[in-house]
């Protein structure tokens, strides 16, 4: 892999764990108190978060898996990209499994 494409691939990882982070700290903060009454989304639009949120997930697991290739010339950046990875992940499962109504 080429010294650029593993530059922009680390740089895609860190934006989208950032998103990632980002999206489920507006959806902590933005739930409904106990007993507080909700008005309904349109379809269209839960469809499309769901849809979104999918793919920020699906591209961090990719992420994760190419991460040995994408840290192959910096070494001492694994660890700390292993871990943003990681939260990323976590945070894009808390929001995909709160757009499911699980969380």
């Amino acid at each position: 892999m080429s010294e650029v494409q593993a530059k922009q691939e680390r740089m895609a990882a860190v934006v989208m764990s950032l998103g990632s982070i980002f999206i489920a700290a507006m959806e902590f903060l933005d739930r409904p108190a106990p007993g507080e009454f909700v008005e309904a989304e349109p379809d269209w639009y839960v469809t499309f978060q769901i849809g979104l949120h999918g793919v920020i997930l699906l591209l961090l697991l990719f992420s994760l898996v190419r991460l040995s290739r994408m840290t192959a010339d910096r070494p001492a950046l694994r660890g700390p990209f292993t871990v943003m990875v990681l939260v990323g992940i976590a945070a894009a499962a808390y929001v995909v499994g709160r757009d499911l109504g699980l969380v």
